[in-house]
């Protein structure tokens, strides 16, 4: 799976499990609102600039240049 699949999924998953339990909970006040949102939007921000994909394979040229240095 790539890398940007899998960040969308789990903040997907994230932010509708956030949603199932504001309303399994019945959330009425404007405090527990304030405090959903954050939960729902901080994490995900912070690991979309965090996450970075990983480095891409070397290629055999680069394998042979490294090796003649």
């Amino acid at each position: 799976m790539q890398t940007q699949h899998l960040k969308v999924a789990i903040i997907g998953g994230w932010v509708l499990g956030l949603g199932v339990l504001a309303f399994s909970t019945n959330l009425s006040s404007v405090g527990g609102w304030t405090v959903l949102v954050g939960l729902g939007l901080l994490p995900p921000l912070i690991m979309l600039k965090t996450w970075s994909p990983p480095a891409p394979a070397q290629t055999m040229s680069e394998s042979i240049r490294e090796a003649i240095k």
